[in-house]
């Protein structure tokens, strides 16, 4: 019996031992805190440079820092002073850096302002070759295309949905309006046809193109779109996501010319081909913060976050299983994916050479 009482009486004191001191865990292990937690200090700021940075942009750069508890800086720039960085050899500032074309990406990479990279969305299907730079450059965050938006009392949708048609409205005293080639894909185009019809016809096509729009290539295709409603224009060669993104601006006037106009994506006519271009993301040279950009990089291709961009830009996502917005599919056309942005980044000296050739004459 006094066996028994002196059992017992440890097992109490172990007992309350543990009730008092069980839940206190050695110094430096506290374990992981639910939620996102504080930003982690010891890591470096990611650096993202953009041109562009809209809301559905935040909320992404928001769920990122959470994940990863790391501070994003973020950092928007015209994309003319980052090519001007690059041309006169000055360091891009930034770990991770967003373009509006391929041709800004082949550009850059032309500079040795970029460094290449490499994400797991790349290897698990997420991301078709046909987006990437087999070097690893420039990966195509989003796809589109160059569309003509057409007033249908002038031009016909015969004439706004092949390339040669356009150049057929022109001819016969329709009004073209395109963007500067610095702030358009009209070089991406060129290209295009350079490769998959003939340099002649991309030549001829380009010139015509450059020349007979009125006042000559100028501004932006936020640009095109206005002087098209202020009655200047009949028909504009502009990127998809710049339209659409005027058309839903929350201004009544542009709402309206939205339900007028028509929106067609030009093909050859020959190949029935149509060369889409991609927003791309990169990596500056010389980054030392090469791991956390990739996460971010990676972040972007999840296709929540490329959905939330579709929704945003309203371009097509370059994730497999992603959604594009809704508002897209109510186009009666379709991006063409027969030809890479590889095919199409190879062909740009060419492209660019025809376009620099007719600038140069006119300058004269």
């Amino acid at each position: 019996m006094k066996r028994l009482t002196i059992s017992l009486l440890s097992l109490c004191l172990a007992l309350l031992f543990f009730a008092c001191n069980g839940d206190k865990r050695p110094a430096g292990n506290a374990g992981v805190q639910a939620g996102p937690g504080a930003l982690n200090r010891q890591v470096a700021p990611v650096r993202l440079l953009t041109w562009r940075y809209l809301p559905q942009d935040a909320a992404i750069i928001r769920a990122f820092e959470n994940r990863y508890a790391v501070k994003v800086e973020v950092e928007v720039r015209p994309m003319a002073e980052i090519v001007a960085d690059a041309v006169a050899g000055r360091q891009l500032q930034a770990d991770v850096l967003i373009v509006p074309t391929l041709e800004d990406a082949a550009r850059l990479k032309g500079f040795n302002a970029l460094q290449p990279f490499f994400v797991d969305a790349f290897t698990n299907g997420d991301v078709a070759d046909r987006y990437l730079d087999n070097e690893g450059y420039w990966a195509g965050l989003s796809r589109w295309t160059m569309v003509t938006v057409f007033n249908p009392n002038s031009v016909t949708a015969a004439e706004a949905s092949s390339y040669s048609g356009i150049l057929k409205a022109v001819q016969r005293g329709q009004r073209l309006g395109i963007a500067h080639p610095d702030s358009s894909g009209l070089a991406g185009v060129v290209a295009g046809l350079h490769l998959n019809v003939n340099p002649d016809a991309a030549a001829l096509w380009g010139k015509t193109m450059y020349e007979q729009s009125v006042g000559g290539p100028q501004g932006s295709d936020y640009t095109q779109l206005d002087r098209m409603l202020n009655g200047e224009l009949d028909l504009a060669f502009v990127s998809l996501g710049s339209a659409v993104r005027w058309f839903l601006n929350g201004n009544p006037q542009h709402f309206a010319a939205a339900e007028q106009w028509r929106v067609r994506f030009p093909r050859t006519a020959a190949t029935d081909i149509n060369f889409y271009n991609m927003t791309c993301v990169t990596m500056p040279a010389n980054t030392p913060n090469r791991d956390m950009a990739a996460r971010l990089i990676d972040f972007l291709f999840q296709r929540e976050n490329q959905e939330e961009i579709s929704n945003g830009w309203f371009e097509f996502p370059a994730q497999t299983f992603a959604e594009a917005n809704s508002y897209l599919y109510g186009f009666p056309d379709a991006i063409g994916l027969k030809v890479s942005g590889e095919e199409i980044e190879n062909s740009l000296p060419a492209a660019w050479g025809i376009i620099n050739g007719v600038a140069q004459a006119q300058a004269q």
